[in-house]
């Protein structure tokens, strides 16, 4: 798991050979003018799904993981939460969805990270993450890009 300023993203493109598209789309996109919904980077290699929400969620209650993409989350519009595990502390309640990318998972022991529109989490597939978890009631706009694990 990384946490880091949005604008330091650069300096982990290292980390996969993907994370320069995602920086390129950063550099290059409007991101007040994105609507919601799918948005297209490089076909299956990366792309972003950009959504608007309410958090409301109770931290423990349902951590995911990926296997097949990392994902970069970033918040666009106002803030919120997102609790983050290890394995070795949440009970699998829903085994790996191969076509879904995705297993879920509870537990309580977690921490919480406070996400604002200057900074971004890049979750791999062993950080159990639980995004929309409420910091107020004002709805939430975020852009969560799917970065394939290469």
């Amino acid at each position: 798991m990384i946490v880091a300023e949005r604008e330091d993203l650069k300096r982990y493109v290292a980390v996969n050979p993907h994370f320069s598209k995602v920086v390129d789309f950063l550099e290059q996109t409007d991101l007040a003018t994105l609507e919601l919904g799918k948005v297209d980077i490089d076909g299956d290699n990366v792309f972003a799904n950009c959504m608007s929400y309410v958090a409301d969620g109770v931290a423990g209650q349902q951590f995911e993981n990926h296997q097949k993409y990392i994902d970069i989350h970033l918040v666009l519009e106002n803030t919120e939460k997102i609790a983050v595990t290890s394995p070795q502390f949440a009970e699998e309640t829903a085994s790996y969805d191969e076509t879904d990318d995705f297993a879920l998972f509870k537990g309580e022991q977690y921490q919480l990270i406070e996400m604002t529109p200057s900074n971004l989490l890049i979750t791999f597939e062993e950080d159990l993450h639980q995004p929309k978890i409420g910091d107020n009631d004002q709805p939430v706009k975020k852009l969560v890009f799917k970065v394939l694990n290469a």
